[in-house]
């Protein structure tokens, strides 16, 4: 299948590439010819890294491949939920993002403005490994909140890897028939 015939299946589940991006972009790890010839199977988890050139903006919003090996200092966890809300196509009126992150005092949190009110996030420290719990926190409180975005994710087929995808139901459903690998929402992996 063409590799643009590909992308607009997916933009209609939502799924495109960010301003930033070029399709040349997708070829760090195949190439076109590589992408074609399975259509999805290589596309959709290239879309969820980040460019490797100038600003290594995501290469799609809403599609992320997360390293959970991440959390090496402060700013990490503020990344991560800075990430989310993009993701969500900041559908929260999300501000004043924080953090701290000290591996060897054995501590973490993330803190953030929500409407104006605070949200604290203490996170499970575990070397420089991602408390998956922020990515759930992150997931209900767009649920809470009548967002109408869910965070899925596939936490068994990327190695030390996670994909995370946000999109509405339907959006879902559509994607979930073009993609080799499955989602499930995040929530009903806590």
């Amino acid at each position: 299948m063409p590799l643009d015939q590909q992308l607009q299946a997916l933009a209609e589940c939502g799924v495109t590439l960010s301003n930033e991006a070029k399709v040349e972009d997708l070829y760090m790890f195949h190439t076109q010819e590589e992408h074609e010839a399975s259509p999805f199977k290589e596309l959709i988890p290239t879309l969820g890294f980040e460019m490797e050139r100038g600003s290594f903006a995501p290469l799609c919003h809403r599609l992320w491949m997360c390293d959970y090996e991440r959390v090496e200092d402060h700013g990490a966890y503020a990344d991560v939920v800075a990430r989310l809300h993009q993701m969500s196509e900041k559908s929260l009126p999300i501000s004043k993002i924080t953090d701290y992150v000290d591996i060897e005092e054995g501590k973490a949190w993330v803190e953030f403005d929500l409407a104006g009110s605070p949200i604290h996030w203490d996170a499970k420290v575990d070397n420089d490994w991602l408390d998956p719990y922020i990515v759930i926190k992150f997931d209900k409180l767009l649920k809470s909140n009548g967002a109408p975005f869910r965070i899925y994710s596939n936490h068994t087929d990327f190695g030390q890897c996670a994909f995370f995808a946000c999109l509405t139901q339907s959006e879902f459903e559509r994607f979930q028939k073009l993609a080799t690998f499955k989602l499930r929402e995040i929530e009903k992996q806590a």
